[in-house]
């Protein structure tokens, strides 16, 4: 369902942005933001690697995706909108595929602490940088009780050709 979305006005798929990382080159200050980055490709591994125990697992890396962009996005960019779109496929997928409804808050994770929004702010402008968030930084769960079934072998994530290796 992710990979299926198109932008009916540009003819692209709206997943094309999330198969891998921001460049840490081009985007220094999305890995200052964003604590725990992660890509499609990255949720491919872990299917492959079955490192998800059960479909809430699998729903949870995509939900940390879409809210990434959603936090380090403006809302109504095609970023920020596109992660809405693909959550809502996503999740109106995984409600059809197992019973259970999936469906939760287009949210960000939550808001930059005003301090924080000041410092890169301040960092901008004077061309500095700020000092990124520890590696062993997370995010506290969001406690919502959800199904433990193991993911469908046909929700796996299936990339057109050979478009990660």
């Amino acid at each position: 369902a992710v990979e299926a979305s198109v932008d009916p006005e540009y003819g692209r798929r709206h997943c094309d942005l999330f198969l891998d990382l921001p460049s840490k080159r081009d985007y220094p200050d999305y890995y200052v933001i964003i604590r725990q980055p992660i890509a499609m490709k990255t949720i491919r591994r872990n299917v492959k690697a079955h490192r998800y125990a059960n479909v809430t697992d699998f729903h949870r890396d995509w939900k940390l995706m879409f809210d990434n962009a959603r936090t380090y996005n403006e809302e109504g960019s095609m970023v920020y909108d596109d992660a809405c779109v693909l959550q809502r496929a996503l999740e109106a997928t995984l409600s059809e595929k197992t019973g259970e409804d999936f469906t939760t808050p287009m949210g960000t994770q939550s808001p930059l602490p005003a301090a924080f929004s000041a410092a890169l702010q301040q960092s901008a402008a004077s061309g500095t940088s700020v000092a990124p968030i520890s590696p062993g930084a997370t995010f506290a769960s969001n406690g919502v009780a959800s199904p433990t079934a193991p993911v469908p072998a046909d929700m796996h994530v299936r990339p057109p050709g050979n478009l990660y290796y």
